[in-house]
């Protein structure tokens, strides 16, 4: 049996595939699983995944229409008994790409807004949409549809396979900084821009400050990720000689740094279930994003956000957000997070951890 696993969209949609992939193996260990991905970044979280057979990469955001038609025809070849939207999938260039690789099965979720118009009847196998249901129970939803003994309690836990040449480099870099025996915890200021998700970001100068109270009560340092530059220099400049914004090459390089934290700390974001994977206590903070279906999965974590009757307020569709207040009180939601808040959340998590809290 031969199946296409569609990762579309972004790392952290992608990444929560990874336990129903596991699993998948597991039940069929001579299955035979492709993926076919529109992001660099997405190709290289999978490279070293032992479940996958062959990534495909279609450069669909910088080709031709012509040029990326041709190479999703060239799957058809395969001859896939299925085809799987990675969950969320919620636009129609989705399902147009699914339908020309000409699986037997193709499988994608009927999702609450907005389905009549992403053409999902282009699928012959539609799940439902279940609102507060995790990204990664509906992921093994999908594959139910293939294999309907699998259970859910048998899902694991994110999964990212490092090197050890990836983890050796993140440890040289550590000692040249002279960081090896410091308390090191991982800040991710940024998110995806696209469908305004900027605002989604908590203000760099709270990061700033959070990095400030952790440094005075901990002797902290703070290592700075994601490859938003701005964001990462506004911190750097309020704050001290305990902030550093590490020079990596790639994602593993970066996804080995974070390996060495002893906490993270981040929006509701890709890097947030790159910690969640790594399995490094967490403090995730959110806005207007569902927090039921997003959490850090079967990660030691807090969440940090404020109880709005109007939030959770952003659903999966083409649509951008739209908060319902204008002026001061637009997306008020991550404005009036605390830096207090955020730091309690902090020691709790630290001191937990009684081993790196310095005496």
């Amino acid at each position: 049996m031969r199946i296409l696993i569609n990762a579309l969209s972004g790392i952290g949609d992608a990444l929560m595939f990874s336990p129903a992939l596991a699993l998948l193996k597991k039940h069929s260990p001579e299955i035979k699983i492709d993926i076919a991905v529109m992001f660099k970044a997405v190709e290289e979280l999978y490279k070293n995944n032992p479940h996958i057979n062959k990534i495909y990469f279609i450069d669909f955001l910088n080709q031709s229409k012509v040029s990326s038609l041709k190479d999703t025809l060239k799957l058809r070849k395969n001859k896939y008994d299925a085809a799987i939207n990675v969950y969320p999938s919620n636009r129609r260039e989705y399902n147009l790409v699914q339908f020309f690789e000409g699986a037997k099965k193709s499988i994608a979720h009927r999702y609450n807004n907005f389905s009549k118009t992403n053409w999902d009847f282009l699928n012959n196998t539609l799940i439902n949409e279940v609102k507060d249901k995790h990204n990664v129970i509906e992921n093994f939803e999908l594959l139910k549809a293939v294999f309907p003994e699998m259970r859910e309690d048998e899902l694991g836990e994110l999964e990212i396979y490092l090197i050890d040449e990836d983890k050796q480099n993140a440890k040289h870099l550590l000692e040249e900084l002279g960081l090896n025996d410091k308390m090191m915890i991982g800040f991710h200021a940024g998110s995806a821009t696209f469908k305004r998700h900027i605002n989604k970001r908590w203000a760099a100068e709270k990061y700033a400050e959070l990095a400030k109270e952790l440094n005075n009560k901990y002797g902290a340092i703070v290592l700075l990720f994601g490859t938003e530059k701005d964001v990462n220099e506004k911190i750097k400049m309020h704050s001290g000689n305990y902030v550093f914004i590490p020079q990596t090459k790639s994602l593993t390089e970066s996804m080995a740094l974070m390996n060495e934290c002893n906490l993270f700390v981040s929006n509701d974001s890709a890097l947030m279930h790159i910690a969640a994977a790594l399995k490094i206590p967490q403090i995730a903070v959110f806005a207007y994003t569902n927090f039921k279906e997003l959490y850090p999965w079967k990660n030691k974590h807090i969440i940090v956000r404020k109880e709005l009757d109007c939030s959770p307020c952003f659903f999966n569709s083409p649509k951008p957000v739209k908060c319902i207040f204008t002026g001061e009180d637009e997306f008020k939601c991550i404005k009036t997070v605390s830096v207090d808040e955020a730091m309690e959340a902090c020691i709790k998590l630290i001191e937990e951890i009684p081993g790196n809290v310095e005496s």
